[in-house]
């Protein structure tokens, strides 16, 4: 599954499976980009977040985690025996928030806002570390970039 189909079918409530494991779409959330493009985040259950990379047509399968890393991050970070290359760091807003029965997954509202800085290790692992422009607290997510043909809604 591409980027553009993922966007046209995914929705709060249904089931998504990431390289062969299932989860239930509890939140998705619009965010804006500060240059206008979009992309996707999603709440599962089991406390996974599901994103999509519009510009490199891939999808991130991440779980919060802890780190010690302090601003301004280096180039290249070690995190969990791998070496993170820089990919680049973004602003963005939540523009839309659709919930599944039971209210909102993560505790956002429209409008808050996050800015992120984004690292990938050789073996496809993902790292984003990441500040809430609203609290300034930090929501750090580890995980792996999932090959599109192992996603299915």
């Amino acid at each position: 599954m591409d980027v553009p189909e993922f966007r046209s079918k995914i929705k709060s409530g249904i089931k998504l499976s990431a390289d062969g494991i299932d989860f239930v779409v509890k939140e998705v959330i619009r965010f804006r980009f500060d240059d206008g493009s979009l992309y996707i985040k999603c709440y599962l259950s089991d406390g996974y977040v599901f994103a999509d990379d519009s510009n490199e047509n891939i999808f991130l399968l991440v779980k919060e985690t802890k780190t010690e890393f302090q601003q301004p991050f280096q180039n290249e970070i070690y995190f969990e025996d791998k070496k993170f290359r820089f990919l680049y760091n973004a602003h963005a807003v939540a523009e839309e928030i659709f919930s599944a029965k039971g209210g909102s997954a993560s505790g956002r509202k429209k409008g808050d806002s996050e800015t992120f800085w984004d690292f990938k290790a050789e073996d496809g692992s993902y790292l984003s570390l990441g500040i809430s422009d609203q609290t300034g607290e930090r929501a750090d997510f580890y995980g792996k970039i999932v090959p599109n043909d192992k996603i299915e809604l």
